[in-house]
């Protein structure tokens, strides 16, 4: 026993020198439980919750995470513990060969503080460091005491519901925040004044039966055929739809969720006072669907305003800014009617109006147009924004159109539809031609399309006897009214 015991002593000496082999290759990468913690429980008083995520080490080798912290660092709501220690930040995190550690998160939220501190959905990323790569998971939260329909769950899937025959309506006054794709089918939604409707959207992965990978902006309200949407705020108390993101830094972010599209037939639909915002289409209208718009802003929209497909379109007291290409397109013909409206196209280099009486299934190749007859008529709207020509118009001659502007600003030069002297007496009235935007807006860096003090358009529009108001709900000039939206107030 005397002879073996150093023999023991040597091999314990030997096995503490021995170094821990480490794997550096940057192609080993850490493996995780989940790829998004999600703390789905909606927070009616101020409490936390808890969830864990295994963080596995796969390789023959040992490997050793240089650092792992929350992104948004001391100002996250969230907190992290790593193998039963907690901390901000954590470095040299060993993890042996064929191993794995455990990783604690947990989240704190007060559902009644302001949502610029306690937003709807609180996201943050856990940031691992491992041999110079970095990976991340998600993390999720709900905050906001709100109406979450249908529910999370929805999220990058489509609900149907059938109202059979009846109405939905939405008039509590805690937001409604909605998750996918919404359809709603035979019936009417009614939205009831001040309702805050905020959508849920994002980049989405569908696999279709085959296996392939689609990939789509989720977050949609779609009415059906069957049914109709009856949004009907106050100058008081819009109504606004809107992304879910409320913070500072999102307020002007575009393409946060996809759109409210009206299905083809569909009728009656009406917008009054409402303010669509941050997502891709502001509204998309198909064919042979109506919609009114009275007292309606659209902006900060990724593509497209509104797009409508051969349908049936009537606004008043509209504002249309900020978009990332067209403000309003209409293609497929179809009859549109805007008075008294703003389109402020700025920030891109496509058209503010674009309208068409023909459609390419195929952009490639245009040899079996669908075309429509066209009927478009503009009385006292302002066209402008940053590109050469705020008006562009592609006809198929195989079709009847009719485009008639009354009192109208343009921005334009030499339109593709004619020469301008041509397209002067053919299509206009009494309009303003010009391509200067000096002392038209108040301040277009602001997104503030009030007329300036010494705009070109004050008091150049004609009465319309059936809108004595503007969108700031001001009386406008009873003989001299002015063009767009805004009538000028000193």
């Amino acid at each position: 026993m005397q002879k073996l015991l150093p023999l023991f002593i040597l091999l314990i000496m030997w096995m503490s020198c021995t170094k821990e082999d480490f794997t550096t290759d940057p192609g080993d990468r850490l493996s995780f439980s989940t790829d998004t913690i999600s703390f789905d429980t909606v927070f009616t008083t101020l409490g936390s919750a808890t969830h864990l995520i295994k963080i596995y080490n796969t390789h023959s080798k040992s490997i050793e995470i240089s650092s792992i912290q929350i992104k948004s660092g001391v100002n996250s709501k969230f907190r992290i513990n790593v193998d039963g220690l907690a901390g901000e930040k954590f470095e040299h995190v060993q993890i042996r060969a064929k191993d794995s550690i455990y990783l604690f998160c947990e989240v704190t939220v007060d559902p009644d503080q302001n949502v610029s501190e306690s937003p709807f959905v609180i996201t943050d990323e856990i940031v691992f460091i491992t041999n110079n790569n970095s990976q991340s998971v998600v993390l999720e939260a709900w905050g906001q005491n709100a109406n979450y329909f249908p529910a999370k769950s929805n999220k990058g899937k489509v609900y149907e519901l059938d109202l059979q025959g009846k109405e939905l309506i939405w008039n509590d006054p805690k937001p409604y925040i909605l998750y996918g794709i919404v359809l709603i089918k035979n019936g009417t939604l009614r939205i009831s004044a001040g309702s805050k409707i905020h959508v849920y959207g994002g980049i989405t992965k569908y696999l279709d039966s085959l296996g392939n990978s689609f990939y789509y902006n989720d977050g949609r309200l779609i009415i059906a055929s069957d049914a109709r949407i009856l949004a009907e705020g106050t100058f008081d108390r819009p109504i606004v739809f809107q992304g879910v993101r409320l913070e500072e830094e999102y307020r002007d972010v575009s393409g946060q969720w996809s759109t409210i599209s009206i299905a083809g037939e569909s009728s009656g639909n009406l917008f009054r006072n409402v303010k669509i915002l941050n997502n891709q289409i502001g509204l998309t209208i198909d064919s042979l669907a109506s919609c009114d718009l009275i007292n309606c802003t659209i902006a900060n929209n990724s593509s497209y305003g509104m797009y409508c497909n051969a349908g049936v379109v009537y606004g008043e007291n509209c504002l249309f800014h900020s978009q990332g290409q067209n403000s309003l397109v209409v293609e497929t013909g179809g009859s549109v009617s805007f008075q008294y409206s703003t389109f402020a196209n700025f920030g891109n280099t496509e058209s503010a109006l674009f309208l068409s009486n023909f459609r390419c299934p195929d952009p490639t190749d245009c040899k079996f147009p669908i075309i429509g007859e066209l009927n478009a008529e503009f009385n006292n709207c302002i066209f402008s924004g940053g590109d050469r020509d705020e008006f562009i118009f592609k006809k198929n001659e195989s079709v009847g159109y009719f485009i008639h502007f009354r009192n109208c600003f343009m921005k334009l030069n030499d339109p593709v539809i004619a020469k301008l002297d041509e397209f002067k007496t053919s299509y206009t009235q009494d309009c303003i031609f010009s391509s200067q935007l000096d002392h038209l807006f108040k301040d277009i860096s602001k997104a503030d399309f009030h007329l300036d003090t010494l705009s070109q358009v004050e008091g150049k529009a004609f009465p319309i006897s059936s809108i004595d108001k503007d969108l700031d709900n001001q009386l406008r000039d009873s003989g001299k009214p002015d063009i767009g939206c805004f009538e000028y107030i000193d």
